[in-house]
C-alpha cells in the first residue's frame, strides 16, 4: 500500500478519533493519550500542539494517509534540544490496517526525512520491551538493536524496560 505522510490538519480529527476508538486493543498498552471514547476536540488540540512543535523545531509529527485519503496512523520525529545528533521516531497504525507494512514505509521515510539536516547523526526508535509489534518494525527496516534501558518510556504503571534501536548516518 502506498502512503502519504503530511501535517495534521483540523479536518483530520473526527477521522484521528475514529482510528483511535477503534484501535485502543493495541494502543492502549503502549500510548498514554489513547483512552475510550476518544474525541474530535482532543485530536485537534493534539494538531495545535504538532503545529507548535514544528514551527519551534522540536518535532516533525505527521497523519499517515493512504493515496485515496483515509487515515491509517500518526508518526512523528522528535529532536532532542540537548543531543543535537540525536532524534527518535514513534509511530502508531489503526488496528484495521495493521501488518501491511504501513509503520516500516512511515519509519524508512522518516529516517530520510532525519538524514536532511546534515547534524543528525542517530535516529533512535524506543519501544516498551513487551511491544513486539514496534520492536519487530524497528529490526525490519535495519535499525540495531542497543539493549534494554529501565526508565526510558514511562507508562500508566510508571517507567518501564525500553529497547532501543539506532539507524546511523550511511
Amino acid at each position: 500500500m502506498d502512503i502519504l505522510l503530511r501535517p495534521w490538519c483540523d479536518e483530520d480529527a473526527p477521522a484521528f478519533a475514529e482510528a483511535v476508538n477503534e484501535s485502543l486493543n493495541t494502543l492502549l498498552p503502549w500510548l498514554l493519550w489513547a483512552h475510550p471514547e476518544f474525541k474530535p476536540e482532543e485530536a485537534r488540540r493534539w494538531f495545535a500542539v504538532t503545529k507548535l512543535m514544528r514551527q519551534n523545531g522540536s518535532a516533525d509529527e505527521l497523519g499517515i494517509f493512504s493515496r485515496e485519503g483515509r487515515l491509517l496512523g500518526g508518526a512523528g520525529l522528535r529532536y532532542s534540544s540537548e543531543q543535537i545528533h540525536h532524534c527518535s521516531i514513534g509511530y502508531w497504525v489503526r488496528s484495521s490496517d495493521q501488518r501491511q507494512g504501513i509503520a516500516s514505509q512511515a519509519v524508512r521515510h522518516l529516517v530520510e526525512v532525519a538524514w536532511q539536516r546534515p547534524e543528525r547523526e542517530i535516529v533512535e526508535i524506543l519501544a516498551v520491551e513487551d511491544n513486539v509489534a514496534s520492536r519487530r518494525v524497528a529490526t525490519r527496516c535495519g535499525a540495531r538493536f542497543m539493549g534494554i534501558t529501565y526508565g526510558l518510556i514511562v507508562s500508566d504503571s510508571g517507567p518501564v524496560n525500553t529497547a532501543v534501536y539506532q539507524f546511523c548516518r550511511p
